[in-house]
């Protein structure tokens, strides 16, 4: 569920987004919910659950960055082509126009 979240399966009693009460049991299946804290600093970031939904994010923020910098890295090579070219034909260009210029 995130890491400001317990799992829906700690069945912990929701008092405010960040503060839950634990259930008096305290017997649980999955071994996050022995993790949470309603401390700001702890919440559930020694989770496992939480460190692994932060590097599903970062993995797919990573492909869309990447995806980016493909088609910029396209474009640029169009550009310093399109460059290229455009140097090499005005320099040929102002050749002919040196010695005289062209006679008729």
């Amino acid at each position: 569920s995130g890491c400001c979240k317990p799992s829906n399966d700690c069945n912990f009693t929701y008092v405010s987004p960040t503060v839950w009460n634990k259930p008096a049991d305290g017997v649980y299946t999955n071994p996050d919910c022995s993790s949470w804290d309603n401390s700001s600093s702890v919440l559930c970031y020694d989770c496992h659950s939480c460190k692994a939904g932060l590097l599903d994010n970062i993995k797919s923020d990573w492909k869309k960055v990447a995806i980016v910098n493909i088609v910029f890295l396209i474009f640029l090579i169009i550009v310093y082509s399109i460059g290229c070219c455009a140097f090499r034909n005005n320099r040929h260009d102002n050749s002919y126009g040196y010695g005289g210029g062209w006679k008729r």
